[in-house]
């Protein structure tokens, strides 16, 4: 199969299949299960407009905005999924929509939150992505990435879906290159928990970066 053609296979079925799938983990999740949530009360975060990217029908925003009063927005490929969380959350801005194009103003949120849909995206599209997400993401603003982290990049055939490949690698890269972007947490585990965090095809991690201009590129720091 042509890779590029991973969006558009997506897009055609497995979007609204995968909701189908995982809503009823969705639906049962409390703020206390939540590892976003759970860290951003950890180091001391308090958003206050937050995207997700990948946000199903938005069950995880309702936290967020609960817990942290916060104005929220989320996009999703699956149509049945916003459908439904329009519905169950009317508080907060749904949209059916992609990571590669984001309709939002630059610097809109302080917030983004990339909810473990990076893998299954299109490989030509991670430059968009990127650009997507700082575009849209304040200076001083804060982005979190929930996806797999493997010692390094490859690929397995999908399991749900002939044609489709999960990519797994440390997508934080897609932005760590860049002086601006920090890492300030970094917490691995696995779809079990913790215990099978070494598998793997199991290693997940959720990574938070922050964005800050002002100390990227500081004026000759060695002309002493």
């Amino acid at each position: 199969m042509n890779e590029s053609g991973q969006k558009k296979i997506f897009l055609k079925s497995e979007a609204d299949q995968w909701f189908d799938r995982n809503k009823e983990l969705y639906d049962s999740q409390e703020e206390k299960d939540d590892r976003i949530i759970q860290i951003l009360k950890s180091i001391e975060l308090l958003p206050q407009k937050v995207l997700e990217i990948g946000c199903s029908n938005g069950n995880r925003l309702a936290l967020i905005r609960t817990v942290f009063q916060a104005e929220c927005w989320g996009i999703d490929p699956s149509s049945k999924a916003i459908s439904e969380g329009k519905k169950r959350f009317p508080e907060i801005a749904l949209q059916v929509g992609t990571a590669d194009i984001l309709s939002f103003q630059d610097a809109t949120f302080d917030t983004i939150i990339f909810g473990f849909c990076l893998y299954l995206c299109d490989r030509k599209d991670l430059f968009k992505i990127a650009y997507e997400a700082d575009r849209c993401l304040k200076n001083e603003g804060t982005l979190i990435i929930q996806d797999f982290l493997p010692t390094f990049p490859y690929k397995n055939k999908y399991s749900h879906l002939s044609g489709l490949y999960s990519y797994k690698m440390d997508y934080s890269k897609m932005f760590s290159w860049n002086p601006v972007y920090s890492e300030v947490a970094n917490i691995v585990y696995s779809h079990s928990g913790f215990k099978d965090r070494d598998i793997p095809n199991e290693k997940i991690a959720t990574i938070v970066l922050r964005k800050n201009r002002q100390y990227a590129y500081p004026e000759e720091p060695y002309n002493f």
